[in-house]
């Protein structure tokens, strides 16, 4: 797919909405690039962490289990170290991720101008699933309501909702080390994130990797084809 013209979008906003809408956007669309920054940063460092962990103190090693052997002392120490910043970036690189769908529903729901609307949203009230709502009701922005509204119905999204929620408010979800013993896994060994319970749910521990790459690459797929449909809106309304 074609990339997203953030400068036409910007245009249309201003010569069919004003510059106050333009502002108001532009502002929102930056934070969910911020977002996807940080998100793809937070991984990254947390894949390095782990393989230069395991470079510098595995190397050798049939199995983790010897980083706790007597004489080992300082691999543990190492471990330890490593999995507490491991487990700050995890927690962060989902937290962001998380994010973005809610603060895109900002942005469209700035480009369309409901704010302007006499029944407009409680500030605290936007988020991604009312402004998909309002939107199948308006017939200039009805297209975009369908596809905005998917962005949180990944296959891996309860799950990556559940972790980030769960660490806000409740208990961090912790990160673990894992060891492949099976031969059956691409990686041997992986940074993982803990099994957890939410409310009333349970989440059996997953890949970091697993967790976040897919739903990173659905939404912004998502939000590319969102960003085309909403210029062809703004366009026709321009005309």
């Amino acid at each position: 797919m074609t990339t997203w013209d953030l400068n036409q979008t910007y245009m249309l906003i201003r010569d069919v909405f004003g510059r106050e809408q333009e502002k108001l956007t532009r502002e929102s669309l930056r934070s969910v690039n911020d977002r996807k920054a940080y998100s793809s940063y937070h991984f990254s460092e947390a894949m390095r962490l782990s393989k230069t962990f395991e470079r510098k103190h595995l190397n050798n090693a049939e199995s983790l289990l010897e980083i706790y052997v007597d004489g080992a002392e300082e691999k543990q120490a190492a471990f330890e170290i490593f999995i507490i910043k491991a487990g700050a970036h995890s927690v962060a690189a989902v937290q962001s991720l998380h994010a973005i769908p809610d603060i895109f529903a900002h942005a469209i729901y700035y480009a369309t101008a409901q704010n302007l609307h006499q029944n407009a949203l409680a500030e605290h009230d936007i988020c991604l699933p009312r402004v998909a709502e309002r939107l199948k009701h308006e017939k200039d922005f009805a297209t975009l309501s369908k596809q905005l509204a998917s962005m949180q119905s990944g296959a891996n999204w309860k799950h990556l909702a559940a972790a980030s929620n769960m660490s806000k408010h409740r208990s961090i979800v912790r990160s673990t080390y894992t060891e492949d013993w099976t031969g059956t896994k691409a990686e041997r060994r992986e940074l993982h994130i803990s099994s957890f319970e939410w409310r009333k749910n349970h989440h059996p521990a997953k890949s970091l990797r697993e967790l976040l790459e897919p739903e990173y690459d659905r939404l912004f797929k998502t939000i590319l084809s969102i960003g085309h449909e909403l210029n062809d809106c703004l366009r026709r309304l321009a005309t």
